[in-house]
C-alpha cells in the first residue's frame, strides 16, 4: 500500500470518529440549551397560574392561541408525597387549535393552598421533534464530514506530494543505480533534515558498494588472468606425460581424468575472464548487428556438433532483428542461448527459434520449470544440468543484455523452456 493511500485512510477513520463524537456532543448541547430556555418559560408561566389560583383569581383559558396548554387537578396528600413537586418530561399533547398531537415539554408542579388541599398543575409547551433534530444534525454532520474529508484529503495530497518530491527523486535514483555504473549525484535538493540524512546514507552506501564491486571485479579478472599460464602449463605437461612410453594403462587412465578436469577448469577460467571483460566494458566497438545471420550460423554449427542426438532446428524468422552492439558479444549471446537449448534437449527433440523486428526467442523441451530467480545467476545448475556445464552461460547472456539494455526473460509453457531477448 502506498504511503499516501495509508495516510488518507487513517485520516478518513480519524475524521469519522472525531465528527461522530462531535455530533453527539453537539446534539446534547443543543437539546440542553433548548430545554433550559423552555423550562425557564414553563416555570414563569406556571408561577403566574399558581399565584392566580391561590389568590382566587380567574385562570386564563387553556386555549389562548399560543399552543401552550395547562390543566389543574386536585390530588391526594399521599400522591403529593410520592411524587416530586417539580418535574419536567416530554409527552405527546393534544393541541386543540391544531386538532393534532405534538411533542411538548411538560412541567408538572404540585402545590398546596391555605386549606391544605393539594393540586397538580401541568403546563405544556410544544417543542422540537427530537427525531427531526436528530435527522437534521445527522445530515449536516454528513455534509460537514464530506466537505472536511475532501478538503483535508486534497490538502494532504498536495502537501505530501510536494514534500515527498526529494524522496521520489532518491527512489528513482536507487532504481537506476547499478554498482560500477557512472551515476549522477544523489538528489538532495531539500531542506528537510531527514531527507538530507537519507541522501547522505544512500551516497555512503553506494560508494561502499562501488568500491566492493570494483575490488571484486579486479580480483576475479586478475585471478582468472594469472591462472591462465599455470593452467596451460599443467595441461601441456599432462599431454607430454600421456605420450611417455613408460606409462602404464592405469596411470594413463588417471592422467586422462586429471586432464579432463583441468580442461574444465581452463574453460571455466576463460568464461570468468570473459564475464569480467563484459562487465568492465572492454568491448567498446559497436555496429548494426543482424541477429538473423548469427542465429543461422550458430544453429548450423550446433546441428553438426549434436548430429548424433538427432536434434532438429525449426526457425520462424518473420523479420530480421537488428540492434547496435558489439558483434563479438552478439555472437556470444546467440551461441550461449542455442548451446543451452541443445545441451538440455533430449535426443530426437526440436529446438525452435522465432524472430521478429523486436527480438528473438529460443525454446527447447523440458519436464519442469526452472527457478526464475536463479537461472541468470552465476554457477546455477538445474537438477537436469548436463555434465561439463559451467553454470555461467546464462549469466553471460544476462550480463550482455544488461550492458546494452536488452531485456532477457524466461518462461515455461506447454512443456518447453523459452528464453526471449527483446528491445526495452
Amino acid at each position: 500500500m502506498k504511503l499516501l493511500i495509508r495516510i488518507t485512510a487513517w485520516l478518513a477513520v480519524a475524521l469519522t470518529v472525531l465528527l461522530s463524537v462531535w455530533a453527539v456532543f453537539f446534539y446534547i448541547a443543543t437539546t440542553d440549551e433548548i430545554n433550559d430556555e423552555t423550562d425557564d418559560s414553563l416555570i414563569d408561566y406556571s408561577d403566574g397560574l399558581i399565584i392566580r389560583k391561590l389568590a382566587g383569581v380567574e385562570l386564563p383559558s387553556d386555549d389562548n392561541g399560543t399552543n401552550n396548554t395547562y390543566y389543574i387537578c386536585e390530588v391526594s396528600e399521599d400522591y403529593a408525597r410520592e411524587h416530586e413537586w417539580i418535574r419536567f418530561e416530554y409527552q405527546e399533547v393534544f393541541i386543540s387549535s391544531k386538532s393534532e398531537f405534538e411533542s411538548a415539554r411538560v412541567l408538572s408542579r404540585i402545590f398546596r393552598d391555605s386549606n391544605d388541599r393539594y393540586y397538580e398543575l401541568k403546563v405544556a409547551v410544544p417543542t422540537f421533534e427530537r427525531a427531526d433534530i436528530q435527522r437534521s444534525i445527522l445530515w449536516w454532520v454528513i455534509a460537514l464530514y464530506v466537505l472536511m474529508l475532501l478538503s483535508v484529503l486534497c490538502i494532504t495530497v498536495l502537501v505530501i506530494s510536494y514534500n515527498m518530491r526529494p524522496l521520489k527523486a532518491m527512489l528513482r535514483w536507487l532504481d537506476a543505480y547499478s554498482p560500477g555504473k557512472k551515476m549522477p549525484p544523489v538528489p538532495a535538493d531539500t531542506s528537510v533534515t531527514e531527507f538530507r540524512l537519507l541522501a547522505d546514507t544512500i551516497r555512503n552506501a553506494a560508494a561502499r558498494l562501488d568500491v566492493q564491486y570494483r575490488e571484486q571485479k579486479r580480483f576475479i579478472g586478475n585471478a582468472s588472468h594469472e591462472l591462465q599460464t599455470p593452467l596451460a602449463a599443467c595441461s601441456n605437461r599432462i599431454e607430454m606425460l600421456l605420450d611417455s612410453p613408460d606409462l602404464t594403462q592405469s596411470q594413463a587412465e588417471e592422467l586422462v581424468k586429471v586432464h579432463r578436469e583441468l580442461q574444465d577448469l581452463i574453460r571455466l577460467n576463460k568464461t570468468l575472464l570473459l564475464l569480467t571483460r563484459i562487465e568492465n566494458g572492454q568491448f567498446p566497438e559497436i555496429s548494426m548487428i543482424d541477429f538473423s545471420v548469427h542465429v543461422r550460423k550458430s544453429a548450423e554449427m550446433f546441428c553438426e556438433i549434436y548430429d548424433g542426438r538427432g536434434i532438429e532446428v525449426c526457425m520462424d524468422i518473420r523479420a530480421p532483428f537488428r540492434f547496435m552492439m558489439n558483434e563479438q558479444l552478439a555472437s556470444i549471446l546467440v551461441r550461449n542461448l542455442l548451446k543451452n537449448a541443445f545441451l538440455h534437449s533430449p535426443a530426437g527433440s526440436a529446438v525452435c527459434i522465432t524472430m521478429d523486428r523486436d527480438g528473438f526467442s529460443v525454446s527447447n523441451p523440458g519436464t519442469a520449470p526452472l527457478d526464475e530467480s536463479l537461472i541468470f545467476t552465476r554457477f546455477y545448475h538445474a537438477q537436469s544440468s548436463s555434465e561439463g556445464s559451467t553454470g555461467l552461460g546464462l549469466a553471460i547472456v544476462d550480463s550482455i543484455c544488461r550492458s546494452y539494455r536488452l531485456q532477457i526473460s524466461y518462461a515455461f509453457s506447454d512443456g518447453r523452456h523459452e528464453f526471449s531477448v527483446k528491445k526495452r
